[in-house]
């Protein structure tokens, strides 16, 4: 049975379970993860149009909510489950994504004429990655489990993560015009900014993960990056028959199906 430091006082008890507070505070990041989910990623033109953004950027508003999506997802299961442990590292991931995305937010408003939407982004950004810290400097002392998932398979699926969520992180947020490239129009650099933020989060998550290889704590990470990655590929498909994105759904579709594969495997095996 696993033992951890209390967060309020020095004797020890069974796992580290979040207040009801915390929990209904968590209901905040599962909205807007959910919302800016699945609003662009199954309604793309009508959120382009709601947002006052370009209606023509489908590859991208879609991609953007596959990587927002995983977020949603976990932080509702985490409210009904209740585990600082599991939820660890997606609170870790959290942090960059949304100080990032204010960011975003900001030199956006300061550089170019925002959309209304841009400005009403501000304040949830803010919320998070301040409920985000507040969490992680609270729970600091809990003791985490023993490594029972150190294995080389393991270690190489995390570090190709990291490398993969990386570079699809830092790109769109330096330099979105790149996709021109690889034949992708970037109408709307802000959502691929932001696409990027949720994207450069999972590479933070990663490189934490590499850490901890428990599978109390990599349960929900694994969860993530099976929504990220199967979702994006399955997006990815219409595009590869209609010829509106040339490149990227070609690479993307198989990685993020071959990807989703490898995580209910390895979601598998932290639930054994």
């Amino acid at each position: 049975m696993l033992h951890v430091l209390s967060p309020s006082h020095t004797g020890t008890r069974i796992d580290a379970k979040l207040t009801t507070l915390e929990r209904v505070l968590l209901i905040l990041p599962t909205l807007v993860g959910l919302t800016f989910g699945l609003f662009p990623l199954l309604l793309p033109k009508t959120f382009a149009d709601v947002a006052q953004f370009p209606a023509d950027d489908v590859f991208v508003y879609q991609l953007a909510g596959a990587a927002t999506l995983g977020y949603g997802v976990v932080c509702l299961l985490d409210i009904f489950w209740g585990s600082w442990l599991a939820i660890r590292l997606p609170t870790i991931a959290l942090v960059p994504f949304n100080l990032l995305a204010l960011a975003v937010c900001i030199i956006t408003i300061a550089t170019t004429n925002a959309p209304y939407s841009v400005y009403l982004l501000l304040t949830p950004t803010i919320l998070l990655s301040s409920l985000s810290i507040w969490l992680l400097w609270r729970y600091r002392h809990v003791t985490r489990p023993e490594q029972d998932l150190a294995q080389l398979p393991v270690r190489l699926f995390l570090t190709i993560g990291t490398l993969a969520a990386g570079t699809f992180g830092v790109l769109p947020l330096v330099a979105p015009q790149l996709g021109t490239l690889v034949h992708l129009r970037i109408n709307a650099p802000f959502i691929a900014q932001m696409a990027g933020a949720a994207s450069f989060g999972y590479a933070v998550m990663t490189v934490f993960a590499q850490r901890a290889l428990s599978s109390l704590e990599l349960r929900l990470p694994i969860v993530m990056a099976a929504i990220f990655n199967g979702v994006a590929g399955v997006a990815c498909i219409p595009f590869i028959f209609s010829g509106d994105v040339i490149i990227l759904p070609i690479l993307i579709a198989p990685v993020g199906l071959a990807v989703l594969v490898g995580t209910l495997i390895g979601l598998r095996r932290t639930m054994a």
